[in-house]
């Protein structure tokens, strides 16, 4: 068998699916042209098939059922031949081993074979027509001849029905121009005064041209006066001013050059005060090229716009109905299966999009083997006029799962279209539940979490599960002579029905404790018990899920112990470094205070050499100083118990400002503070530690011929207090943001900025502490900003 390209099976495809062969239902015509094959060759078998979408899928059987014939291999040797060549084989067992390579069984039904290739106009295979006996057997070159006309016969009838489609089409497209015409006539002969309806035309001024004596008689009665040509169109004053509106909009449009037909309703102010209703035909007078005015045709069409209205009202109820149905509900032509419409439920049950479906057929939502039996018992409906229910029928989700229902269908006329509507009533879930109650009842069963269920009124158990069973070392007969508070020591029956008040009276849905259970041979461990009422059996009951918190309290312990050893050693660390700094700093100002002595008595008796060796020691001393000072107060940050209390923001910036006033004045600095003062709530020392740190760097580091500006910006969220310090200092490089925070780290050499590296550590552990966050930003060269925030309700 030669190879099939992917261009040649598409092209195949295409031209079936042109003549609408894919996916339809059976056809009369098709059919009859299988049975006068069998009839003509004297076989007990024809069929008619077709080869699409790398498969092949027979169109029409005739002398058995369709479902049952397979016979595949033979037709597809058709594709090996020429277009014009039928294939012939008397005994189909003479291909086991031959050149086609295909293999038919020894005791196959059918065994002779006879097919006819059917061609597309344009000389490609289709399909084929064939016939098919249980013996043996050889045709009369009239019989082949005869099969030969069949099958281009069925080209022919394909042909024809996909030209009459054309000429339907091109008629429905001429009497679609034809009414156009008719409309353009009716435009153009809108002057003629034979009509009772109103005709009237205007100049570029609005002024009249003419009209017909209905419209004139009209007026006449609105306005009490007669109109002639070249009076004003419009009668201000005449006329109620929303109508004047109205219609000047209309004649401003018309003399646009818009030619439109309007529906209007206006109170009738001539006879009855009744509400009618006007069609309006408007459209330009064009001569030359040019607009010289406008013509008007204004005709009553209360009677059929109140109809409409009530037919919309009804349609709009009954679309409301439709689609908004919780059931889902299709439309199909009853003929070919279409699908007209289809309600947002069945979009949802079956996945898809409402444009995926309208238009395409109802098989694409059913398994293949259910379509044959819906089509059949849809078409027992026809000319019924009942509403009918069909059992069980599978259909099928567009993510392949299938959905098992009853569909309640009855024919009616849908847009002139002989349709039926489908209701489906999903049974699905129905069949669902039941596995699903079997399998939570295994699941429940099998939990290794303790499971109880007991009476609300005499509170003995009624169920427990193997894991309850299983821990507890009772069997259910003799659980079920218990009730809850006999497995719970510190309750008794009038406490334990006290307990359960708020679940009886409704006024809670459950109940979780931590309490104590005892199992039968006298052992306890502890508990979380979550307890709520149902219904079990037909009578109300509380289930109660258990779960052993044995492990979890041994943790909790635990950690008990690991927190209380490690405030013990906070405490001592805090000592330690209390009791070292001061031990330290002794010594050291001794040291300092003896260097500046011996400085001071015997420096004119030292070279430069000797006073620079007690210059630097006298500086490595206060820098020492400096350093178990900073060590001192980075530990104590955050650590200890402090007195909580609340305190301005704005009187600690002030104190900061205070203190730091003389360097402010020696730098001729600029510290603008935010103006909103906020409450805050914690330990006041540390905040001020916190900015007099932030403010002191950004007065620090700045290029000598640049005068410091500081500003404090604050703003806040539901949650938070945002400061920023914000200065136009040196910046910092991007790879050094991650080191600013780290204790001892320094960015600078001691000669050019002061410092131990412990400023900005001491504001992120204070930060910390306060359960805020602290980061910087900065561009290099022209200042950085550092952010922090701090909770609205701190953790305490």
């Amino acid at each position: 068998m030669k190879n099939i390209s992917d261009a040649e099976e598409e092209k195949r495809v295409s031209i079936l699916d042109s003549y609408d062969l894919i996916g339809t239902s059976p056809e009369p015509e098709l059919d009859t042209i299988t049975e006068l094959a069998a009839r003509v060759s004297g076989a007990e078998v024809a069929s008619l098939s077709f080869f699409g979408s790398r498969e092949m899928f027979y169109k029409s059987v005739f002398g058995t059922d369709l479902q049952d014939f397979e016979y595949s291999s033979p037709p597809r040797l058709l594709l090996s031949k020429k277009p014009d060549k039928p294939t012939v084989i008397p005994d189909l067992r003479s291909l086991n081993g031959g050149a086609h390579q295909v293999q038919i069984p020894e005791n196959t039904a059918y065994r002779f074979f006879t097919g006819f290739p059917v061609v597309s106009p344009d000389g490609l295979h289709m399909g084929a027509l064939a016939v098919f006996d249980a013996q043996p057997h050889r045709l009369s070159s009239e019989q082949l001849r005869s099969l030969s006309l069949l099958a281009k016969q069925v080209t022919s009838l394909l042909e024809g029905r996909k030209k009459q489609k054309v000429i339907q089409q091109s008629y429905r497209l001429q009497r679609e121009m034809e009414q156009k015409s008719a409309r353009e006539k009716l435009n153009n002969e809108a002057l003629i005064n034979t009509t009772s309806d109103d005709i009237w035309s205007i100049d570029q001024n609005y002024r009249f041209i003419t009209f017909n004596e209905a419209f004139s008689k009209k007026i006449k009665a609105l306005i009490g006066a007669e109109i002639r040509p070249g009076m004003p169109a419009l009668f201000p004053g005449s006329i109620p001013d929303d109508l004047h509106r109205q219609f000047k909009n209309f004649f401003d449009r018309a003399l646009s050059g818009e030619a439109f037909v309007e529906e209007y309703c206006r109170p009738d102010k001539l006879v009855s005060g009744m509400v009618i209703w006007i069609e309006l035909n408007a459209h330009p007078i064009v001569v030359e090229g040019k607009i010289t005015g406008a013509a008007f045709f204004a005709k009553t069409v209360t009677e059929r716009k109140t109809a409409e209205l009530k037919l919309r009202e009804s349609e709009a109820n009954y679309r409301m109905l439709f689609d908004n149905s919780p059931l889902p509900k299709i439309l199909v032509d009853i003929d070919s299966l279409e699908i007209l419409e289809i309600n947002r439920s069945a979009l949802e049950k079956f996945g898809y999009r409402k444009e995926e479906l309208l238009g395409s057929k109802w098989g694409m939502l059913m398994q293949e083997e259910e379509i044959g039996f819906f089509y059949d018992a849809i078409q027992r409906l026809k000319g019924s006029k009942k509403e009918s229910k069909l059992s069980h029928i599978v259909q099928k989700k567009q993510n392949g799962e299938l959905i098992l229902g009853d569909l309640m269908v009855h024919e009616l006329v849908y847009e002139g279209r002989d349709s039926i509507l489908a209701v489906l009533n999903d049974r699905t879930e129905e069949l669902k539940s039941l596995s699903v109650k079997s399998e939570m009842a295994n699941i429940m069963e099998n939990s290794l979490n303790e499971i109880y269920i007991f009476d609300t009124q005499n509170l003995h158990f009624s169920y427990a599960n193997r894991g309850a069973l299983r821990n507890m070392g009772y069997t259910l007969e003799e659980l079920k002579r218990l009730t809850p508070y006999a497995i719970k020591p510190e309750f008794d029956e009038r406490r334990f029905r006290s307990f359960l008040t708020p679940l009886l009276l409704d006024e809670r849905e459950k109940l979780t404790f931590v309490t104590v259970h005892q199992r039968k041979n006298g052992t306890r461990y502890p508990v979380e018990v979550h307890l709520q009422k149902m219904r079990y059996e037909g009578r109300s009951a509380f289930v109660a899920i258990i779960i052993d918190i044995t492990a979890a309290k041994e943790a909790e312990a635990k950690l008990q112990e690991l927190n209380t050893l490690l405030e013990k050693s906070n405490r001592e660390l805090e000592q330690f470094a209390s009791i070292t700094a001061h031990d330290l700093q002794e010594p050291l100002r001794m040291v300092s205070a003896f260097t500046s002595l011996l400085e001071r008595k015997y420096g004119s008796q030292l070279d430069e050499k000797g006073r620079q060796y007690i210059h630097f020691a006298v500086d490595g001393s206060v820098r020492m100083q400096r350093m178990i000072q900073d060590i001192l107060e980075y530990s104590r940050a955050g650590m200890g118990k402090k007195k909580m209390e609340s305190f301005q923001s704005a009187a600690v910036l002030r104190d900061v400002l205070d203190d730091l006033q003389k360097r402010i004045e020696q730098s001729d600095a600029s510290v603008e503070l935010p103006a909103q003062d906020v409450e805050l709530f914690g330990h006041a020392n540390d905040i001020y530690r916190l900015f007099l740190n932030l403010i002191n760097n950004a007065l620090k580091f700045v290029p000598q011929e640049r005068r410091p500006r500081v500003q404090v910006k604050l703003r806040q969220d539901a949650r938070y207090f945002h400061f920023t310090v914000e200065d136009n200092g040196i910046g910092i490089k991007p790879e050094n943001l991650h080191l600013l925070f780290n204790p001892f780290k320094r960015l600078h050499s001691k000669k050019t900025y002061e410092g131990t590296g412990l400023g900005l550590a001491t504001c992120k552990k204070i930060v910390n502490q306060f359960g805020g966050d602290i980061w910087v930003t900065s561009q290099p060269g022209e200042g950085s900003q550092f952010h922090f925030t701090l909770p609205k309700n701190p953790i305490s």
